[in-house]
């Protein structure tokens, strides 16, 4: 391996294992070893980052490698965020957690250090395009793993009137879902400047927009009383189209998406 590859492995390494323990020792009420793991991953995370950024002599958005790279990035900021404007502190731990997760898949893909940006990505919608919907899939995944937690029985009311795994689910949904629009919207601005047309029912767009309806539906449910009982439902159908969209769509024959083959 290359000098600069060796250096991608060991911050990848290092990135995602203090995620990891930042999440666990959170969760566990060992705030303070978790949010120096915390600060200390996404650190690591930077670093590699601008490494990617600097190989590529371009942004690092384009490959699956870099879009799982830039999802872990999301994920301190965002938490500091909610932090501060709904006092959701306590959630830090399940960023953490959630930021480790890619870090883990992209050590796992194949990260190939000589990429290029191709024509259709020379656009100025390309970096807040990405940029958006990666914002969005973090908050998502965090959403989604304080569901499962609240599955699981997990008590999350603190002194103080702390909001519960439901509330704070809801609100890290109705900050995601501007940003999915944003990205979706965007990615039809882009599209017609590339391809000439806004919507072309491509398999990633099809899903973008399937994903965005399902989260539409679990925040019309979470509004009226009568439909609440249907929000679980409409979250976990939610959650099931974004890893279709950003994932599968990318890795199943099947579900390939020829115009966003990069």
């Amino acid at each position: 391996m290359s000098a600069a590859e060796w250096i991608v492995l060991l911050l990848l390494l290092c990135s995602s294992g203090a995620s990891a323990i930042a999440g666990t020792a959170s969760i566990l009420d060992k705030r303070r070893l978790g949010a120096l793991c915390f600060w200390l991953g996404w650190g690591a995370n930077g670093a590699l980052f601008a490494v990617n950024a600097w190989v590529a002599q371009a942004p690092p958005f384009g490959s699956l490698y870099h879009v799982l790279v830039v999802l872990a990035l999301c994920g301190l900021p965002v938490s500091l965020l909610l932090a501060r404007r709904f006092s959701l502190d306590w959630i830090a731990g399940y960023f953490a957690l959630s930021s480790a997760v890619p870090l883990i898949g992209a050590l796992c893909v194949g990260r190939n250090m000589q990429w290029r940006q191709v024509p259709a990505l020379q656009s100025p919608w390309f970096v807040p395009h990405v940029f958006a919907y990666m914002l969005a899939y973090s908050l998502a995944a965090v959403a989604f793993v304080l569901m499962l937690a609240r599955w699981c029985g997990r008590s999350a009311v603190r002194r103080g009137g702390v909001l519960a795994h439901e509330q704070a689910a809801h609100q890290v949904i109705r900050l995601a879902f501007p940003l999915m629009t944003f990205g979706m919207l965007s990615g039809a601005l882009w599209a017609d400047e590339v391809w000439g047309v806004y919507w072309s029912w491509d398999p990633k767009e099809t899903w973008s927009l399937i994903t965005w309806s399902l989260y539409l539906v679990y925040l019309h449910c979470k509004s009226s009383p009568s439909l609440a009982r249907y929000s679980d439902l409409a979250h976990l159908a939610g959650f099931a189209a974004l890893v279709t969209t950003f994932l599968l769509v990318n890795v199943v024959p099947k579900l390939a998406s020829a115009l966003h083959s990069y």
